[in-house]
């Protein structure tokens, strides 16, 4: 097979959105979707077509091989003789997007990303000796047949050359080395922790736990909202690995009995992201560490792609755009909180208002922002940063937390006298929450007055739309459904899984979406609150004047075949049919 010509010096070349078009795959409007999305997140309209599930690989992977004139491969399918791979510097793959996969007739049988770059063949041919014969794949395959034959080297060939150095350098040589700022990118063990971190970042972990066991640390990746092992490092490492994290941190090296905080700057992919480390002794000179990846704010999405509804959507406009009054969003740790309250302040973010938050700690910064950190030692609590706050004429106020009455009075004048104040607060539901704020002490004709609205949600792991398939729902899962409502049980009901592939990490899910409860208080609402009703009245007169509880979010989204009822109950427990 020849190398393809440049396609877009061909007169019949098109665009990847045409070509899918023509094939009646797509339709225009899901081109401009796509295309708002890839910007977003920093991929190819492909691969972006492929996340919101509007085609499947095999139909991207024909119309590429249109595009470029050339055979497509699935490399999914694909088995690679390591020693094919050998053939080109693992740095040329990855920077390149060009992988020797087999031989051809005497030729070198290379998928590549972009056929069209020609100087990359060129280059493959003076390192091989060999012309390649080039195929296209698709970016997707390509990283994951990336990450299946080169991302064990963190927990397999690292794991080895740390012991091979280990046993021929000098020890303690090495754990000087380990604690100086600059260091050679070439000692095993720094590799190795670098390449845990940029590994987190690629697949998207929220967090990294670093524990002790009894004869090893075992490195596990929060992603999606589930710890997931990665790497086992023996004892014999433990101190060196721990030390070089903490040096990278700014941390005592020397302290093992308190807890430290420290603040790790990565930068991978181009992109700068902030990461905070925890320490805890756990006994014995042991520690555990945990370390909170922090993205950029324009990485984070529209209220769309955070799972709100359209209905959900014109709620929220309501509330961000009152003049004044008090937003709470309230749920669990790690329910996606500060990122609803960002999104809504990046909604209103603009030169005519002073926008000022107190946070702990402050987790994004965001340009037009007024972002400072409550720091205990120095008297400054949320409580006393509220008073601080409005002396320097806010229009628009975030606190971080309310976690006492103090805290709750300041927000509660700062509403009466003119101001939009946005905070969080931990309780389970939009009514529950009522409850909460009579329980810290506020009067209830205050609470009524004050409070425009309250988001209540969760977050639940997507299905793969890779590997995603459809089928018909048990008994048992009719019942968690529907459980007062035996008429809707007896129905067939259509539900959807993933079966687990490569890009899922064969999980079955892909990704996060939000369930949403939306409490609007309307005259009815406070008037309940002032009558110091339960929470189960509010919310039953909520529901009559159209909310939609979280259990009633996580249905549709089982039922539109976007997360599963194993999440559900996951998330929710077994009673859904609130």
């Amino acid at each position: 097979m020849s190398s393809p010509s440049a396609p877009n010096n061909r007169p019949d070349y098109k665009r990847i959105g045409e070509l899918l078009i023509e094939a009646g795959v797509i339709s225009e409007a899901d081109v401009a979707e796509a295309l708002v999305e890839s910007k977003k997140a920093g991929v190819t309209i492909g691969h972006a077509l492929i996340r919101t599930g509007k085609i499947t690989r095999e139909q991207l992977g024909k119309a590429l091989s249109i595009q470029f004139g050339t055979k497509y491969i699935n490399l999914a399918n694909t088995e690679v003789d390591p020693i094919l791979l050998e053939l080109l510097p693992e740095d040329f793959i990855r920077l390149k997007r060009a992988m020797p996969i087999g031989k051809e007739a005497g030729r070198l049988v290379v998928a590549m990303v972009d056929p069209r770059d020609r100087s990359v063949i060129d280059e493959i041919t003076f390192i091989t000796g060999m012309r390649p014969q080039v195929v296209v794949t698709t970016t997707i395959e390509f990283q994951e047949t990336l990450n299946r034959y080169f991302s064990n080297r963190t927990s397999s060939t690292l794991m080895d050359d740390i012991s091979t150095a280990t046993a021929s350098a000098d020890t303690d040589a090495q754990a000087s080395q380990l604690q100086e700022d600059v260091v050679d990118p070439t000692n095993p063990l720094i590799k190795l922790v670098n390449s845990i971190l940029e590994e987190a970042v690629n697949k998207n972990a929220s967090d990294i736990h670093i524990e002790p066991r009894q004869k090893k640390y075992v490195v596990r990746f929060r992603i999606d909202g589930i710890l997931r092992s990665i790497l086992d490092i023996p004892t014999t490492m433990e101190s060196s690995f721990i030390t070089r994290l903490k040096v990278m941190a700014r941390m005592d090296i020397a302290e093992h009995r308190r807890p430290q905080d420290g603040r790790i700057l990565l930068k991978a992919k181009n992109i700068d992201y902030n990461l905070r480390v925890n320490t805890l002794p756990v006994g014995e000179n042991r520690e555990k560490m945990v370390i909170r990846i922090l993205r950029p704010f324009e990485q984070i999405v529209d209220f769309t792609d955070l799972g709100f509804e359209q209905e959900e959507i014109r709620k929220l406009e309501r509330l961000y755009k009152t003049p004044y009054g008090i937003i709470l969003v309230c749920g669990p740790t790690g329910s996606g909180k500060t990122t609803s309250l960002y999104t809504m302040l990046h909604k209103i973010n603009d030169d005519y208002r002073n926008i000022s938050t107190v946070e702990d700690p402050v987790e994004l910064q965001i340009e037009g922002l007024n972002q400072s950190q409550v720091n205990p030692k120095a008297d400054y609590t949320f409580a006393t940063s509220m008073r601080a706050l409005l002396r320097q004429d806010p229009d628009v106020i975030m606190v971080g937390e309310i976690r006492d009455y103090e805290t709750l009075e300041a927000a509660i004048h700062a509403a009466l006298t003119g101001h939009l104040v946005f905070s969080t607060i931990h309780s389970n539901t939009t009514s529950a929450t009522v409850t909460r704020l009579v329980e810290m002490g506020a009067a209830t004709s205050l609470i009524g007055t004050a409070l425009v609205g309250i988001i209540a949600q969760r977050l639940v792991r997507k299905i793969c739309n890779s590997c995603k398939y459809q089928y018909k729902a048990s008994d048992e899962e009719k019942r968690i459904l529907f459980p007062y409502d035996d008429d809707r049980a007896q129905q067939d009901i259509v539900l959807a899984k993933g079966k687990g592939c490569d890009y899922c990490g064969n999980t079955g899910y892909n990704g996060r979406t939000g369930l949403y409860e939306i409490l609007m208080l309307d005259r009815e609402i406070r008037h309940l609150i002032g009558e110091n009703s339960s929470d189960l009245e509010i919310e039953d007169a909520a529901i009559a004047a159209g909310m939609r509880t979280l259990a009633m979010s996580g249905r549709v989204k089982a039922i539109s075949g976007v997360t599963t009822i194993d999440e559900l109950v996951r998330v929710l427990g077994v009673n859904l049919g609130a």
